[in-house]
């Protein structure tokens, strides 16, 4: 399968039975995504974006970068939380939204245990989730889902142990599914 064939289409949002989360695994460049497809990532809240695959996003998306780290440097940035930011209008290139949920405090040796990080990962996709709802209810046009496997590259948690956390996510009242498409390189940007 190419990167950007068959996407999957958007979530869509009912006041039904809880709505459960599915994940389908790719290989490919998540960069690759289909204009308005929201690619989302883990991210610390220092407002640093220096290494693996978040070097890769910095570089891809230097606008988005640039409200992330205004973002983390002007207001104490809570784990737990997303911050979604859509796409710029004077970026070249594909329209993508960049979702970064905000899974550990800080980076490196400093960074949160692997407990707090995935009790983190569960609050902020349910945070993405709600704003990606809010967007569409403002008919912006807002696309299907891509994920890297996060937390697994420098914040060191083993995908599994995410994978099982992104997957018992229960929305309330929002009924269906969810498809959120993970892609994976098989190069160090996981």
């Amino acid at each position: 399968m190419s990167p950007t064939s068959n996407p999957a289409p958007p979530p869509t949002f009912s006041n039904a039975a809880p709505q459960t989360i599915s994940l389908t695994h790719h290989t490919g460049d998540i960069f690759a995504a289909p204009d308005s497809s929201v690619l989302i990532h883990a991210c610390n809240t220092k407002g640093s974006w220096g290494a693996g695959i978040a070097l890769a996003f910095k570089t891809a998306y230097p606008n988005a970068y640039t409200a992330y780290h205004t973002h983390c440097i002007s207001k104490s940035v809570q784990t737990g939380t997303c911050l979604l930011i859509a796409p710029c209008e004077t970026d070249i290139g594909p329209k993508h939204w960049i979702a970064c949920l905000f899974t550990s405090k800080a980076y490196g040796r400093k960074k949160d245990a692997p407990e707090e990080i995935l009790r983190n990962t569960g609050s902020a996709v349910k945070e993405l989730l709600v704003q990606v709802m809010q967007a569409r209810g403002g008919e912006e046009k807002v696309g299907g889902l891509r994920m890297c496997r996060i937390n697994s590259g420098k914040f060191g948690v083993e995908w599994e142990r995410t994978k099982v956390v992104l997957e018992g996510i229960r929305l309330e009242g929002s009924g269906g599914g969810i498809n959120i498409e993970i892609w994976d390189r098989g190069d160090e940007f996981v």
